[in-house]
């Protein structure tokens, strides 16, 4: 695909990187026990150069989710001063819905030890749509079925579940946004083949899309100015 200064909308911030990305080829053997690792971009303003503008990895992410449901995630990023990290577990349920999930982040001194005043931990429970945190301070009522945006990448993979999908967001896995849709959004052309492209809108987001190969590879997923692009798969 050229890169222009237009482009197709849904790579628009990533068009810098496009240039030189490698989409992973890896096979699937089986994608409900997939790990999938992703880099993490972000889009720089850089009003001397000539665009697209500047992109920059300052992080990565990996999911791994185990027969059953059951998903562990690792993030790390990286802006200025320490490293911050953040680790979960997750539980879905049968229907790939939220059932329960653990939450720790923290930043990491120069030895990468957590620095005590930024560790926060935190335990959640989803009941038919009555989420709460474990200590009770924090409560909240879906009125559809719950998804966090750490999950859909492997739901898209898996192709399990039929389009449109209407359903309630745990953003970071500890707010609710409600009112959420993904639905089918064309294909892009891309000079390594074409991706299907899905886009998740709705309260307290900016639209998302995930980018699919043909083997419904999650390659490139952009919300905003951020954007994760596959580096792994296992």
């Amino acid at each position: 695909m050229a890169i222009d200064t237009i482009g197709p909308y849904a790579v628009q911030p990533i068009r810098d990187f496009l240039a030189g990305f490698t989409p992973v080829h890896k096979a699937i053997p089986d994608a409900d026990c997939a790990t999938l690792t992703y880099d993490i971009l972000n889009w720089s303003f850089a009003p001397g150069q000539p665009p697209p503008c500047p992109n920059s990895v300052y992080g990565s992410v990996t999911i791994g989710r185990e027969q059953g449901g059951a998903y562990r995630i690792r993030q790390q990023t990286h802006i200025g001063g320490e490293p911050t990290i953040f680790e979960a577990d997750v539980i879905c349920n049968s229907d790939d819905t939220l059932k329960s999930w653990t939450l720790y982040t923290y930043r990491a001194d120069a030895e990468g030890e957590p620095i005590p005043i930024s560790e926060l931990r935190e335990n959640w429970e989803n009941n038919n749509g009555h989420i709460q945190s474990g200590d009770g301070a924090y409560k909240y009522r879906a009125t559809r079925s719950v998804f966090s945006h750490w999950t859909l990448p492997h739901i898209l993979l898996c192709g399990k579940h039929p389009l449109p999908m209407a359903f309630d967001l745990i953003q970071d896995l500890s707010l609710l946004r409600s009112n959420h849709k993904l639905v089918s959004d064309g294909s892009v052309e891309f000079s390594f083949g074409s991706c299907n492209t899905y886009v998740q809108s709705g309260e307290g987001i900016l639209p998302v899309h995930y980018l699919l190969d043909k083997d419904r590879r999650p390659q490139l997923i952009t919300f905003g100015l951020i954007a994760w692009a596959l580096t792994d798969i296992s």
